[in-house]
């Protein structure tokens, strides 16, 4: 009996020692595994922000592509841009010729329309006259921004080729307007918006009592002087021409031709 008790205690014992080895390398087995997530974890977050630092690096360099001057481009062996960009003046140039020759031959259309009903058509707040369609601005811009506008209007600034034309636009203003007159090219040489000349016949510039008369030129306080006329002056009467700093905002007057 005492012999089997021993033998007893000794197995006991060997099973104890088996299961306190075997506890210590599983515990073991999981500090390992719990190291390893642990690792992987790090390394995840460290490549994580490293892709956050290189994205964020490539939106610097498109922001500062985008914002770089023409300058860059040319100073640069970057040929590409500059060619898309002679590419796409010439585009719309061509888009704009089209356009200008649709609308030309749409008046065309209305005219050989009016001729048989005999009615003049003009867009709405246009006054027919002549033959001719006049829009009279109710609010100011300088020369160059008022030629502009009668081109999107789908006219000029007026051309006045005659005393009954001077006459019907001097009637409907009340205030100075710009006329489509400008030495802008060649100073003293006078010229319409559509490089006519003018008419030594047909003129209004105003003739003073002193002698002196319009245009002269004034230069004070504008080394460039005096290029655009416009009807009357800002004080004056408004039946005769007078030179003026094209800068100065006016309202005007735009023509276009009547489908009649």
């Amino acid at each position: 009996m005492d012999v089997i008790y021993a033998n007893s205690e000794l197995i006991c014992s060997t099973n104890a020692s088996i299961n306190k080895c075997s506890r210590y390398k599983g515990q073991k087995t999981l500090k390992k595994e719990v190291t390893v997530h642990k690792w992987i974890k790090v390394s995840l977050i460290v490549l994580s922000v490293c892709l956050v630092f290189a994205f964020g690096g490539v939106c610097t360099l498109a922001i500062l592509l985008s914002h770089a001057t023409p300058l860059a481009f040319f100073n640069s062996d970057f040929s590409v841009p500059v060619s898309d960009q002679d590419q796409n003046a010439t585009d719309y140039k061509a888009q704009f010729d089209a356009l200008r020759h649709q609308h030309e031959e749409t008046l065309r259309k209305l005219n050989r329309l009016n001729y048989s009903t005999g009615c003049a058509l003009c867009a709405v707040h246009w006054i027919h006259s002549g033959g001719k369609c006049y829009y009279f601005s109710k609010f100011k811009m300088n020369w160059t921004q008022s030629r502009d506008h009668c081109v999107c209007l789908g006219g000029h600034l007026v051309i006045i080729n005659s005393k009954a034309e001077q006459d019907f636009v001097n009637s409907n203003v009340k205030v100075t307007h710009w006329i489509g007159l400008n030495d802008l090219e060649t100073e003293g040489h006078w010229v319409w918006v559509n490089k006519q000349p003018v008419n030594d016949s047909v003129e209004f510039w105003i003739k003073r009592e002193n002698g002196i008369r319009e245009p002269d030129n004034w230069t004070k306080g504008h080394p460039d002087g005096e290029d655009c006329a416009g009807l009357g002056h800002p004080g004056g009467e408004t039946d005769f021409w007078s030179d003026a700093f094209c800068s100065l905002e006016k309202r005007f007057v735009c023509e276009a031709p009547a489908a009649v």
